[in-house]
């Protein structure tokens, strides 16, 4: 065992020796079969007897997380769970179970600290001793697995569960590890695939390719603990999981939503709304059972309230189940631009898009790096470089407000085409043309046009490129517009990186529906050249032919005060 692991091993034991004696009885701390020695620089702290006498079993997890360093809890996906929260959980879970626990076996996949399975302990019925023996768990960290163990002893009163119950093991890899579960609980490593510190390296991406065939490689981990934990239940189980809302709007998550459809549908999401977790993310607590797909009950706070009831979406995207919860209006019967055959007054399938009107692209990590030895300062410059942060709706802040770009601070950053990479230079010619770029990131779809074809997107700012180049500003007024924002918000909720901000693909800027009044679109068109956002937006409103005073509040409400 490494020092830092021995050290930390001791202070758990102190802990855990603590809180059993605050309850009259003597609990070891053993990690691998090996009892620790308690750290005596731990024993001799003063804490109050209440607190432990109380919280003693929580404590232990709780101790364990606080001894890891901000960097190895990124690194590992390590979050405690706060044990209100996780008892609201659990108890949302065993509610749709729908049968008395007095039997259910519940297996938690990343025990952690064991605060999912001390939560589960006190839904279920019977004598401690009983219980703890219906508690199964794992986690790829010993300690976490020793103090999962020793949290459990401590809450049935020194009864310690059977040494088969709790394993260290990855629950990701196939292997018949516990009984089938009645529930699968917990708050499982969230480890993007988008940062090098948290990829998953070849041979766990094939065995994750191998298990569940179409699950691709920048799935967050979290993600396939779910797709693990339906695989391991009981007929009619419950699964719940804590994921980071991203999952329900992630594009690479989509195989996990359809498998998770077919097999143990959502029926339940919980969703933060007050970033209960030690992390810069969003999060939510999806709930499904086996069985066939239904309505989705919506909560939200602790304790947990139902905020309303909602249809599950198809597997393509899940983020619509998030906005209302996050306060986004609903647009209903819009006016739509129609191709033949279409429905009136419906937007579907056969809706004229923004996908039917232009060309919309988005720069990819090549592009941005291809531009480095080409951007320099130039107050004259005839060819410009554009960020997100330089966009606002329907203005261009380039001159006016500096930008970050390659980790520094530009006042006006030019490009020199002459200068650019080889492989990109071709990309960014084809982009010198009239268009409109979209930043994102932003509270509200914000656009800015550009007529002249003078401005170079930085990734991941989207290019808007008409087909006829004289529909610059009616797409720069397509996208200022509270009704395009709001079903943008609606499709791609959770997929930012806060709960506020909108994360912009070309992707899901084809589908925005063009209107079915042209007068209003062109007087929109009109206020937008002038830079008249409220004015674009007023006229847009009428172009789709919606009055929703509720809808423009929130939309102006998002606006940037700058």
């Amino acid at each position: 065992m490494e020092a830092a692991t021995a050290d930390h091993a001791a202070a758990l034991a102190a802990v855990t020796a603590r809180a059993g004696s605050a309850r009259g009885f003597v609990v070891d701390f053993t990690v691998d079969g090996n009892t620790i020695v308690p750290s005596p620089q731990v024993l001799g702290l003063e804490v109050d007897v209440g607190l432990l006498t109380e919280h003693g079993p929580w404590l232990i997890g709780f101790a364990r997380e606080a001894l890891l360093s901000a960097s190895e809890r990124r690194r590992g996906g390590v979050h405690h769970t706060d044990p209100t929260l996780a008892a609201e959980i659990a108890r949302l879970a065993f509610e749709l179970l729908g049968r008395s626990p007095t039997e259910a076996v519940v297996v938690d996949p990343a025990v952690g600290g064991g605060v999912f399975l001390l939560a589960a302990a006190d839904c279920l019925s019977g004598q401690p001793a009983d219980i703890v023996r219906q508690l199964y768990g794992c986690d790829i960290d010993p300690l976490a697995v020793a103090a999962t163990r020793a949290a459990l002893t401590v809450w049935s009163g020194g009864v310690e569960p059977p040494a088969v119950n709790l394993r260290v093991a990855d629950y990701l890899v196939p292997a018949t590890l516990f009984p089938r579960a009645d529930l699968v609980i917990g708050n499982p490593p969230f480890l993007s695939q988008l940062k090098g510190s948290t990829t998953r390296d070849a041979d766990d991406r094939r065995n994750l390719s191998d298990r569940w065939p179409g699950v691709g490689r920048y799935v967050d981990t979290a993600a396939a603990f779910m797709l693990a934990a339906v695989d391991g239940l009981a007929p009619g189980g419950v699964w719940a999981m804590i994921q980071p809302d991203s999952v329900l709007g992630a594009s690479d998550a989509e195989a996990v939503r359809a498998r998770l459809t077919a097999a143990a549908p959502v029926r339940r999401i919980w969703v933060d709304d007050a970033r209960r977790f030690d992390a810069a993310i969003d999060t939510v607590a999806i709930i499904g059972r086996q069985g066939s797909s239904g309505d989705v009950a919506m909560f939200a706070g602790v304790p947990a309230s139902e905020v309303g009831v909602v249809s599950l979406p198809p597997p393509k995207s899940w983020a619509p189940l998030l906005a209302p919860v996050r306060g986004v209006p609903v647009v209903n019967d819009l006016a739509v631009a129609g191709k033949p055959g279409a429905v009136a007054g419906k937007p579907g399938a056969f809706a004229c898009t923004l996908g039917d009107f232009a060309l919309v692209t988005a720069g990819f990590r090549d592009q941005f790096y291809g531009l480095r030895e080409a951007v320099g300062e130039d107050p004259d410059a005839e060819v410009k470089l554009i960020t997100s942060g330089l966009i606002d709706p329907l203005t261009n802040r380039w001159g006016t407000r500096s930008c970050r770009y390659d980790k520094r601070v530009w006042n006006h950053p030019a490009v020199a085409l002459d200068l650019v990479a080889d492989d990109i230079r071709d990309w960014v010619r084809a982009r010198l043309r009239p268009k409109v770029l979209v930043a994102s990131q932003t509270p509200t779809i914000e656009a800015i046009a550009d007529p002249a074809g003078e401005l170079v997107p930085c990734t991941p700012v989207v290019t808007v490129e008409p087909h006829d180049p004289g529909d610059v500003w009616r797409i720069a007024a397509l996208l200022t517009c509270p009704v395009t924002t709001a079903l943008l918000a609606h499709t791609a909720s959770g997929t930012a990186l806060s709960a506020d901000a909108l994360r912009v693909s070309a992707s899901r800027l084809v589908d925005l529906p063009l209107p079915a009044n042209a007068d209003a679109w062109t007087r929109a068109a009109a206020s937008a050249r002038t830079g008249d956002v409220a004015a674009t937006g007023d006229a847009m409103q009428e172009a789709y032919g919606v009055d929703d005073p509720a809808l423009v509040e929130w939309w102006h409400s998002r606006l940037p005060s700058r």
